[in-house]
């Protein structure tokens, strides 16, 4: 029996080798042997000749080829019928043997408009890179006077992919059934409309009525070109984290087994098992799950596979709800280039920051990276992935779990969502269509959600109701105190204006996005990218103190966006805006229920920094709110108005001050709704410093032409103050005024003087004023008739000026009272009437 089970598995070994190295049948094929007739088939119909055509030698002796003039094509009619679910040619594959004589021109291999009065469908551009646009073009160039077999393997609705010599070079942007890419009757070879179809040699044409596979495309070969394909193998890269459980990843071409050997100590002793997979050949990414791992945990751990097994590596597991120490988290955005120098600069860099800030052991002081996009230039050039993202971040990856969002340069290719696994976070089970796409995790008392801003016309409803129902979850669950968001497309850009313009990603974050989030006070920061560059702001929430901020990290090694490279705006929302390249670190302090952010800039070409703390940033949840303000009479002059108020009082600084002046003191209009900052850094001078176009500002007052009030209408303003914490005070109490009334004065007081209050009598709001000519100790009380303090107006030191309280009585009995002014050796006292 044992013999017969032998003979019969090396009988199925040898029929399924055989089948694998069968060649698929074409239903058309033409291989231009035969000089005095280049266009006979060797299957199917004759080529039909457009323009002129030269017998030239092929890529083997007895080969031969034609040369194909410029402006001139061949009509192809192939006699597939409608496939692929459509009234068209969906599925198919055409194989072209050629050979170009120079780069820097275009070259048209198909065009499936039969008129030839359209761009061709698939091009060498002026750098050898095969594609076009609407597909993306690949990574790889081709050279001249050296032959290639091309094969492009179709599927509309399902795959569009582009092989050179039985290699993967461009996993193209799925296409629609029945649009552009489908075939008519006939299709155009080397036809192009407009002239970007440069002469082009052949020796040999082949058309398929199914899309081929990546097997059967391998098993035709070609000419022994090889994509320059690099691979990390045997290199670890850590995903989706939990308390719990880890994924252990890496590349590994051989196949054999998967495994990953870890334990609390170097000496491991545990095994965990996992799978892989092709990615795109020779591509193949290992993949092990570890359960049951203790939380805040540090293990040990190595990755073997067929080619061998990595050296040891050591990681931390995630705390629980229960942690009560610090978490740390790096921040990171759009570092994709083609030229990785500053993105493995600037990941270095920060590895580097950590290990000075808190010690040596990288991996047990910093427990997340989150990458808001952009990791590579083309998400359908598979090389890409290692040669832009995952070979820059091998200083980290092995050590410290990321977590990424798509970014519009992956454009939702299917590469992305075979390296990263994040089925387990994802928002939707598999097999929805939407699984992976958007997704949410904790660490600790703090929840991050990550969305794709690339589907919002196709996915942006579904996405809002599920953030809803997240967020709803978060602002009632006790353990929980952060929601941080990342995702790519941005609402604001003071750098890269045009963007706004046409992407529609931040349409949807800024219209649609940003009125939920404002709707929950846990939500306490947007990270995101796309504008190569650092930006922070801040959107008022519809909670109180429940205001959030926004912040650009996308300044991670892709070239920066620089002041003057495109149109620049000064949005009132965004406070900082650097074009540096940077990193973000984070520190989550759980006990103290508080979080602080730095960013760390290397400058940029015209500037480099070494890792400069440019900005810093805090949110403190147990810090009580600012004082609330006194509002002054204005001080009226000839042409304007100023809106002053009291002094910041509060256990932070003031970072914003917000006046509010209406016709009806219910403020509902408002005439005037004017926030104006501590700070508003935009551009830079001629040594490449920034400009803060605030310095020196007083938030305390702001100032008015008469022009916009009327004459001899009551108005009211209010102020309100936020410090740095994002805490609103409370808002003043309303103070009356008028243009036509007053004393119009601008210059500076030479006496003292206290005036009477006006109203008087009043009820219960009235106003004093005071003047000094002199800086110094300014006391100003209110008393009751028989002598004894009820109120402290002022009791601080004042510069020279002239000033105006608003006093509100409402706890008071109707009465007489007293207001006393001591300044210097001045001492004045005025009657106040209130009559209720």
């Amino acid at each position: 029996m044992k013999k017969l089970n032998s003979t019969l598995l090396i009988f199925i070994l040898i029929c399924f080798q055989t089948i694998l190295s069968q060649t698929p049948n074409p239903v058309g094929q033409w291989k231009f042997d035969e000089p005095t007739n280049l266009t006979k088939s060797e299957i199917g119909t004759d080529l039909e000749l457009v323009g002129s055509q030269e017998s030239v030698e092929g890529p083997a002796a007895g080969n031969g080829a034609a040369k194909i003039g410029i402006g001139s094509y061949y009509k192809m009619t192939h006699g597939i019928i409608a496939n692929g679910g459509g009234i068209r040619v969906n599925e198919y594959s055409i194989q072209i043997d050629f050979k170009i004589p120079a780069n820097g021109t275009w070259y048209s291999f198909f065009q499936t408009n039969p008129a030839n009065s359209d761009d061709g469908d698939c091009f060498i551009n002026t750098t050898g890179n095969i594609g076009v646009a609407a597909t993306g073009y690949s990574n790889m160039q081709v050279k001249n006077d050296e032959w290639y077999r091309l094969i492009v393997s179709v599927k509309n609705g399902l795959q569009y992919k582009y092989y050179l010599d039985g290699q993967l070079i461009q996993n193209g942007n799925v296409q629609v059934i029945d649009g552009r890419f489908s075939l008519n009757d006939v299709l155009l070879i080397f036809a192009d409309n407009d002239g970007e179809d440069s002469e082009i040699s052949c020796a040999e044409l082949k058309i398929w009525n199914y899309s081929l596979s990546e097997q059967e495309i391998k098993n035709l070969g070609g000419f022994g070109h090889q994509t320059g394909i690099k691979q990390l193998v045997l290199h670890p890269y850590l995903q989706t984290p939990t308390p719990n459980s880890i994924y252990v990843c890496w590349h590994d071409t051989a196949s054999a087994f998967t495994r990953v050997e870890y334990g609390t100590t170097e000496a491991l002793g545990q095994t965990t098992t996992g799978t892989s997979e092709i990615i795109s050949d020779p591509y193949r990414w290992h993949t092990v799950k570890l359960t049951g791992l203790q939380p805040n945990t540090s293990y040990f751990y190595k990755a073997v596979s067929g080619t061998g097994e990595s050296k040891v590596y050591s990681f931390k597991t995630f705390p629980d709800s229960g942690f009560t120490g610090k978490i740390r988290i790096l921040q990171f955005s759009d570092t994709h280039s083609n030229d990785t120098t500053m993105a493995s600069k600037v990941i270095r860099a920060a590895k580097q920051k950590v290990e000075q800030l808190y010690g040596s052991d990288f991996q047990n002081q910093v427990n997340l990276v989150l990458h808001s996009g952009d990791l590579v230039v083309s998400g359908n050039a598979v090389n890409q992935f290692t040669d832009q993202y995952f070979a820059p971040f091998s200083p980290i990856s092995p050590y410290v779990p990321i977590m990424t969002t798509i970014g519009n340069h992956e454009g939702e290719s299917q590469f992305y969502y075979d390296y990263f696994h994040y089925d387990d976070f994802s928002f939707l089970p598999a097999p929805n269509a939407q699984n992976e796409k958007f997704y949410s995790f904790t660490i600790g008392n703090t929840a991050i959600i990550s969305l794709n801003t690339n589907i919002v016309k196709s996915a942006g409803v579904l996405q809002k109701i599920l953030v809803e129902a997240k967020l709803k979850e978060f602002e009632n669950d006790p353990k929980i105190d952060f929601v941080f968001f990342i995702f790519h497309h941005m609402p604001f850009t003071e750098l890269w204006v045009e963007a706004l313009t046409f992407d529609a990603g931040p349409k949807w974050v800024l219209n649609e996005l940003f009125p939920i989030l404002k709707k929950y006070s846990k939500v306490q920061q947007v990270t995101y990218g796309h504008t190569h560059a650092f930006e922070r702001g801040t959107i008022e929430s519809d909670k109180d103190n429940g205001d959030f901020r926004i912040v650009c990290a996308g300044g991670g090694g892709g070239e920066t966006d620089n002041w003057g490279e495109f149109i620049n705006h000064d949005y009132p929302q965004i406070h900082v805006a650097l074009d540096h390249y940077h990193f973000q670190l984070m520190e989550i302090d759980v006990a103290k229920k508080s979080y602080e952010s730095s960013m760390y800039s290397l400058g940029n070409a015209s500037k480099p920094l070494n890792s400069k703390l440019m900005d810093r940033w805090y949110r403190k949840l147990n810090q009580t709110a600012p004082g609330k303000p006194v509002a002054n009479n204005p001080i009226k002059s000839t042409n304007n108005l100023v809106f002053n108020s009291s002094a910041y009082s509060g256990s932070d600084s003031l970072m914003s001050s917000r006046i509010q002046i209406s016709d009806n003191p219910n403020f509902n209009p408002t005439v005037i709704d004017s926030i104006s900052n501590w700070e508003d850094i935009y551009g830079v001078d001629s040594n490449f410093n920034p400009i803060d176009k605030n310095a020196g500002i007083d938030l305390t007052k702001l100032t008015l032409t008469k022009s916009h009030f009327a004459d001899n209408k009551q108005y009211y303003y209010r102020v309100r103050y936020r410090d740095h914490n994002l805490r609103w005070s409370a808002w003043s109490d309303n103070v009356p005024f008028d243009i036509s009334t007053g004393v119009e004065d601008n210059s500076v007081p030479t006496v003292y003087a206290l005036q009477q209050n006006f109203p008087n009598p009043f009820n219960p709001t009235t106003t004093i004023h005071y003047q000094i000519p002199e800086a110094g100790f300014v006391s100003l009380k209110i008393y009751d008739i028989l002598g004894k303090e009820l109120f402290v107006l002022v009791n601080e030191d004042k510069q020279v000026g002239r000033y105006d309280l608003h006093f509100n009585a409402g706890n008071l009995s109707s009465g007489i009272y007293y207001y006393q002014l001591k300044a210097g050796n001045f001492v004045s006292t005025k009657k106040l009437i209130l009559i209720k």
